[in-house]
């Protein structure tokens, strides 16, 4: 039945109105809700993307420093030796120069 054969053509106009503006309301809804989830699902994305660079510049940085730790300890492994070396040097010439002292 349309507003041309009902009894009421206004009641029924407005009926058909108010149920064309539910639908339309629902739907308008719906596009709110969707588009809210799509914003906060791009946002958790992003903040993801962000983690994960943040993270594997940091593991690069480790990287890094534990290369620069690795040539540290060499480093002071080779002053150690160079040092026991030279200490070794020093004793023999002190020890010559006691006997020379002494000899005399």
């Amino acid at each position: 039945m349309s507003i041309y054969t009902s009894r009421d053509p206004a009641g029924r106009a407005a009926g058909e109105l108010a149920i064309l503006s539910l639908g339309i309301a629902s739907t308008l809804e719906s596009c709110m809700a969707a588009g809210a989830q799509a914003v906060a699902e791009g946002r958790e994305r992003r903040a993801a993307y962000k983690y994960a660079c943040e993270l594997e510049a940091a593991r690069g940085r480790a990287d890094d420093l534990g290369r620069v730790a690795i040539r540290a300890v060499r480093h002071v492994a080779s002053l150690e030796a160079e040092v026991r070396r030279l200490r070794v040097a020093l004793d023999q010439r002190q020890a010559h120069i006691d006997r020379a002292r002494g000899a005399k």
